[in-house]
């Protein structure tokens, strides 16, 4: 008899082998293609919920929707293309280039930097006859300073909304409009806090200028208060974007932005002339006299006074003081300058304000050097005229001056640009630079001018 089990093992094993081991590496494969469809199916199947349908065609990360529906505004886009293949919905803009990141960090920045300085200003008045506004008969008119109802009470005593204001030092100096505390027998300054807190404090009125619309309030309270940035105005042109703050018809600290749609040479407003007023499409209203205009660095370039209102309400058209123009009624209240900027090379931006300089204020920086003036006998010694600057006669160690290398006996002829021919010259430049200036020297030395950067302290 012949043995089959002999005669089966005499068979070749190669062919069972391969086919074995194919089958294999196509199982794994499967498994490796459908294993996330094997784990979707497994969780589903545990939560008792049937299998989404298979689909042919490729599906889109969400559904596309349109926004409501808002019949004044039109789409910059209606789809973009995604790198996935898929399609999601722009939101319609009225200018495409709003929505750029940069411009908008520039906008959240300089509103976040100026909130803090803004305050409400709260007075009352002795009960008196209505006050008939002066509207001239182009509408143009102060924002309407006491409206006749109450809006807060403090320690029972109730105040009239009529305003906003400015911290313009940190010992609690408030810039505000003169007609909003016109008339005015008690003054509160509403303090914004962190967290939404607000502190009340009686504020005094310490000098005003009518003819400018300005008024200095001091809050009977010590600091520090958090002091605002005053910005230069001179720089400002028409179409620059700018910021508003106050607080129309006492919704406290809102923010309306705009442009600067004009600058008006000369304008009537309750039969009283003003020069070179900003004009702005920023929203004023009731309360937001006072308040300041912003540039996007944050800095203070306006003080909002007026509006034209043939409605009684903001019509599109407001009017800012520039700030350089309350400069002088700042510096001679607060005995305080103001600072100018510097380029790169450390030279005035513009000539000096003439009218911006306090003798007596307190010096902000030092150069850390005594200065004398040139007389007949010192022009002939460096063979230049009297009053082709000052001579250094002292530098002291280890400040401002003596870190940049001026030396005793070098003659100083200009500061930023500007020429220098006493030292009275020399204070009155140097009183409009802050602490970390780099400061333009230009100084005669054997005969050569030189120039040399100082950084003040």
């Amino acid at each position: 008899m012949e043995n089959t089990d002999e005669g089966f093992c005499r068979k070749p094993l190669g062919p069972w082998i391969a086919g074995l081991v194919v089958t294999t590496v196509m199982f794994v494969f499967w498994i490796v293609m459908k294993k996330e469809e094997i784990i979707k199916g497994a969780e589903h199947e545990s939560l008792n919920k049937p299998l989404p349908p298979k689909m042919s065609e490729p599906r889109f990360p969400g559904a596309v929707t349109q926004a409501a529906y808002q019949p004044n505004l039109q789409p910059a886009a209606i789809t973009k293309a995604t790198p996935n293949g898929g399609m999601q919905l722009v939101a319609g803009t009225m200018n495409a280039n709003i929505t750029d990141s940069r411009f908008q960090n520039n906008l959240k920045d300089a509103v976040n930097m100026i909130l803090p300085s803004v305050c409400d200003i709260h007075a009352s008045r002795l009960p008196q006859a209505p006050v008939n506004q002066n509207v001239n008969p182009d509408n143009f008119q102060f924002v309407p300073p006491f409206k006749g109802t109450i809006d807060k009470f403090v320690d029972n005593k109730g105040f009239e909304n009529v305003g906003a204001g400015i911290f313009v030092d940190d010992r609690g100096y408030v810039l505000t409009n003169y007609h909003v505390t016109r008339d005015a027998t008690d003054v509160v300054v509403t303090i914004w806090n962190g967290g939404g807190t607000t502190t009340d404090l009686r504020a005094d009125i310490i000098a005003s200028e009518p003819s400018m619309d300005l008024a200095l309030l001091k809050v009977r309270a010590d600091g520090p208060f958090p002091e605002v940035r005053i910005g230069d105005s001179s720089f400002t042109q028409i179409g620059d974007y700018v910021v508003a703050v106050g607080s129309p018809f006492g919704i406290e600290q809102t923010v309306t932005s705009g442009i600067i749609s004009g600058i008006r040479k000369s304008i009537m407003i309750e039969n009283v002339r003003y020069e070179n007023l900003f004009q702005t499409d920023a929203p004023i209203n009731h309360g937001s006299s006072g308040g300041p205009l912003v540039n996007l660095k944050g800095e203070v370039i306006g003080i909002n006074t007026a509006i034209y209102a043939p409605t009684g309400v903001f019509s599109g058209t407001g009017f800012a003081i520039p700030i350089n123009d309350c400069k002088n009624f700042l510096s001679q209240a607060l005995k305080k300058n103001f600072a100018v900027p510097l380029d790169q090379r450390g030279l005035v931006m513009q000539p000096l304000p003439p009218t911006n300089f306090v003798p007596d204020a307190p010096a902000p920086v030092h150069f850390g050097l005594e200065v004398m003036p040139i007389n007949d006998v010192i022009a002939k010694q460096f063979n230049i005229q009297p009053g082709d600057g000052v001579l250094v006669n002292r530098v002291m160690d280890e400040l401002p001056a003596s870190l940049a290398g001026i030396k005793r006996g070098d003659i100083i002829t200009g500061i930023a640009g500007v020429r220098i021919s006493s030292a009275e010259d020399m204070r009155a430049v140097v009183s409009h630079f802050h602490a970390g200036d780099n400061v333009n020297i230009h100084i005669l030395r054997n005969g050569q001018i030189n120039e040399l950067l100082v950084r003040l302290m």
